[in-house]
Formats: C-alpha cells, sequence, structure tokens
C-alpha cells in the first residue's frame, strides 16, 4: 500500500512537471548532478539542523562525475551525498534503484513492495479484525480506517495514513467515532502510518484531545539563504464535542511517519493520553517532489517542523511511554502491542519506560 500511495504521488508530480514546462530529457551526467545539488541548496529546509558542511560533501562528490560517468555510477553518488542529510523524506529513484534513508541501503525498483510488504507482520489487520473486534467494526478506505468496539468499554482505532482530502477525511471519522461511540477507553493504532497531510491530521486528532493548546511550529525554506524561512505558522488543537475517554493509548512504531508524528505531537502531554511501541522514524518536515533532467525523482524536506516550545524532534521521533520492540517474536493469533495497550488501559500494566 505505501507503494502504490507513493508511486501514485511521484506520477502526478512527474504529469505536473511536463505538462508545466514541457520535458525534454536530458541524461548528462554533469547536469544532473548540478541540477540536483543546486535544488536542495536553494530549496532543502533543514540545512542549519544537520551537522554536516554540505558544500563539501558536494564539491568531494563532483570528482566522481563528469560526462562519461555511467548512469549507475550517477545514482549511487548521488545516494550516498543524499545519505549524509540522515533525512527519511529524501528519495531518489529510477526505473532500476530507490533510495531512501529509511530503508538503509539501495534497493531494486521490483523489490519495494516486498520490502515495504514486509512491515505489514508488524501490524496484521485481518488478524486484528478476526482476534479483537467485534461484527460491527467499520472500515473506509479514507486513511484506511479501522474501527470497533474490542469490549463493552474499550474502542480501537487504526489509521494508515491522513487522507489529503479534510473533508473526506472527517466523513470517515465521523462513522468511525459513532462505532465506537459509548467506549471509555481506546486504542489508537498508527504503526506503519505513511503520514499525508497535516491538516487531516489534526482534524483526526481534535477528535481525541481535551484542550485547545498549541502543539506545532511550521517554517518553510523561502530563500536561497540556507537558513531564510517564511513566517512561523502555529498549529493549535481544537477538540471536538465528545471527544471524552477516559485513556487513550496511541500504538506507534519506527515506521510511524511524517503526518502521524506531527498528529503525535498534537497528543503529546495531553491528559490521559499516551505512547506504547517504540520511538517513531523522526521525519515530520513537508516534503516536495521534483524530477530530475534525466526523468529520474527525488523528494526532499522543504522546512523545519518543532513543537511551540522550539523542540526540534527531526531524527528523534516521538518516544513511547511505555516501550515495545517491533521485531519481538510474533503470535499467530494475537497483537503484543494491542494486548499490552489493553493491559496498561485497565490498571495491569508494565513498568513505564518513563
Amino acid at each position: 500500500m505505501f507503494l502504490n500511495h507513493y508511486i501514485k504521488t511521484w506520477i502526478i508530480a512527474l504529469s505536473t512537471f511536463i505538462s508545466a514546462n514541457g520535458f525534454t530529457q536530458n541524461n548528462d551526467p554533469v547536469t544532473n548532478y548540478n541540477y540536483f545539488v543546486r535544488t536542495l541548496n536553494e530549496h532543502y529546509g533543514l540545512f542549519p539542523y544537520k551537522n554536516i558542511n554540505w558544500d563539501s560533501l558536494c564539491m568531494y562528490y563532483s570528482q566522481y562525475i563528469n560526462q562519461e560517468t555511467s548512469p549507475d555510477t550517477l545514482f549511487f553518488t548521488l545516494c550516498r551525498l543524499a545519505g549524509h542529510l540522515k533525512d527519511k523524506h529524501v528519495w531518489i529513484d529510477n526505473d532500476n534503484y530507490a533510495y531512501n534513508y529509511s530503508i538503509g541501503k539501495i534497493a531494486l525498483t521490483a523489490r519495494m513492495d516486498s520490502i515495504f510488504g514486509a512491515r505489514k507482520k508488524l501490524k496484521d489487520s485481518g488478524t486484528i479484525e478476526r482476534t479483537y473486534l467485534d461484527k460491527n467494526s467499520f472500515t473506509s478506505p479514507t486513511c484506511n480506517i479501522i474501527a470497533g468496539k474490542i469490549d463493552s468499554v474499550t474502542g480501537y482505532l487504526s489509521l494508515d495514513w491522513f487522507d489529503g482530502n479534510v473533508k473526506k477525511c472527517d466523513s470517515a471519522m465521523n462513522k468511525a467515532m459513532h462505532s465506537i461511540s459509548g467506549c471509555q477507553y481506546l486504542v489508537v493504532d498508527i504503526r506503519n502510518n505513511i503520514g499525508g497531510t497535516d491538516s487531516s491530521s489534526l482534524l483526526v486528532a481534535n477528535y481525541l484531545v481535551k484542550t485547545n493548546h498549541c502543539y506545532q511550529v511550521s517554517k518553510i525554506r523561502d530563500s536561497r539563504d540556507k537558513s531564510g524561512y517564511s513566517l512561523p505558522l502555529y498549529w493549535h488543537t481544537d477538540p471536538r464535542q465528545g471527544s471524552g475517554f477516559k485513556k487513550i493509548a496511541v500504538l506507534i512504531n519506527r515506521y510511524t511517519i511524517s503526518a502521524a508524528e506531527t498528529f503525535c505531537l498534537a497528543l503529546k502531554d495531553q491528559p490521559e493520553i499516551l505512547f506504547i511501541g517504540e520511538p517513531t522514524a523522526g521525519a515530520f518536515s513537508d516534503a516536495t517532489d521534483a524530477i530530475l533532467p534525466n526523468g529520474w525523482h527525488f523528494s526532499y524536506s522543504i522546512g523545519v517542523w518543532t513543537d511551540c516550545q522550539g523542540v526540534l524532534w527531526e531524527g528523534k521521533g516521538i518516544q513511547p511511554d511505555y516501550r515495545i520492540n517491533s521485531m519481538e517474536p510474533e503470535l499467530t493469533d494475537r497483537d503484543v502491542y494491542i494486548d499490552q495497550a489493553l493491559k496498561i488501559l485497565k490498571g495491569n500494566s508494565i513498568k513505564p519506560l518513563r
């Protein structure tokens, strides 16, 4: 699902680029290397927060690029350069290879579906629906929502991304919340959530929070100066009527990323909301797509996102209150995260991480 969603975004970006500019492919390695470097120099949003000398790195890797450089060498060189950013929003891919810092290596494009598909074992929706939820559970393709009751007092809500259509997201959430009405406790499952839009993640958070508060500040890079940003945008929660759960457990893992992490910021430090799992991915900024002159796709972070106290969570991720490792042995018909969440919500908790 992740790769299908990602490829769709790539196709839209490429189509927009071609229709707006026309596209004449240029395979010259030097031209493509310089285009990649110039684009990041002018638009990448996190340089002031990276402990690297980017200009020196660009100069160093340029020695490997000339008019005779092979496409594979160009691709691998771009990936090595990008790797110094340690940014999980940075992608580079073509018909043969794909690179993303969260994968940790260059992979064959043909293997990407299997690489991301392997993550499903960490959150098996089929097992969850069969083992935990009643027959009246609600599902929606919007955000890939699953919602239902685990028992008479405990609800379950899962979202795999935050849809760009806020109106559709609101409609789906209304129905999801109706399916768990009357519950005192709630398990919110955003393991493997690939992000989406901050507007939709805020909308969902507003169904769960109890207080109006500033949780996030975002700034977009808007200058050739690497530390030049737009005026800050302050994000505030606005609780929906009826968001009255006694306690909420939010399930997170290392593949909870982007808008799913800003969703966590909105819930963080709220009364009776706790996090269970492992630290999230640590990639909060919005990202944008671009196309090299040779047709290869790449993406990068465009700004800096902090909480309202100025803390930068980029590269660190949201930390759990109770730690569970994603790679623990699997149970065939049970989910370790949900079982622990139920114990914690009902008071039979394991020792908290902090």
